[in-house]
């Protein structure tokens, strides 16, 4: 997959005094798979295609900089809204399993460190055709707490057209608090964690306004999409 994204450069005064290496706070390493899956939005039982083409993580990425973010990608290829042929509205509500490994072989577990949802709010990289007017709306809430007692913290990445992402997929921010609602899980080490992914566009009849994601087509399995996907940020504390 090719992707685009936009990104911008923060220049400062240069001393001569040297700049200590930032204290990283991390595990040896990490994995997250999803364990649970329900929604239109990712209806991948029964549906045709390759390990490619369901729901999936896809990758990860972090900072260098010493602020310490990292994002985990998830991709929906069910995930995508149609102005004029529908549907105008989707979602898929995905539980992660988290877990936190002792060394980079990722052969035990440990519990050395806390695992912290949403430092630096959710990417999403999609592609997409608006006609003037048209609005996509893209949101993502992260539960916290368990039964009645249960929040949200919600992010939205919103488009308002005129607008193309072209061939490929680009790459877009939500909205960034400072300082971040940081979602601690409950316990150091492994554990699990849901979120909510929520799609819709609106726009007069006649119009085009469609938001999907990079796809290729074969005679035997028609349009293939690699995915709308979602980047949700984290970082860590460590455990006393």
């Amino acid at each position: 997959m090719r992707y685009t994204t936009t990104a911008l450069a923060l220049v400062g005064l240069t001393t001569t005094l040297a700049q200590p290496n930032p204290l990283r706070i991390l595990p040896p390493n990490w994995s997250f798979t999803i364990s649970s899956i329900r929604g239109p939005g990712c209806p991948d039982s029964g549906k045709n295609g390759t390990f490619s083409r369901t729901t999936r993580p896809t990758f990860g990425s972090n900072t260098v900089d010493g602020s310490e973010i990292y994002y985990w990608f998830i991709a929906y290829p069910w995930m995508r809204v149609d102005l004029e042929n529908g549907p105008r509205h989707t979602w898929c509500e995905t539980t992660l399993s988290y877990k936190e490994y002792k060394d980079v072989d990722m052969i035990a577990e440990a519990e050395d460190y806390k695992l912290r949802l949403h430092k630096n709010g959710t990417k999403g990289i999609m592609t997409y055709e608006l006609d003037e007017g048209v609005q996509v709306y893209w949101d993502f809430a992260y539960y916290v707490g368990e039964g009645s007692g249960r929040t949200e913290v919600a992010d939205t990445i919103a488009l308002t057209g005129p607008a193309s992402s072209g061939q490929y997929a680009q790459e877009y921010y939500s909205n960034i608090s400072y300082p971040p609602e940081l979602i601690p899980q409950s316990n150091c080490g492994s554990g699990t964690f849901t979120f909510r992914t929520e799609m819709w566009v609106e726009g007069k009849e006649g119009q085009q306004g469609v938001v999907d994601s990079e796809h290729s087509y074969s005679e035997e399995l028609g349009n293939q999409y690699y995915g709308a996907q979602q980047g949700f940020s984290y970082d860590w504390q460590k455990c006393e």
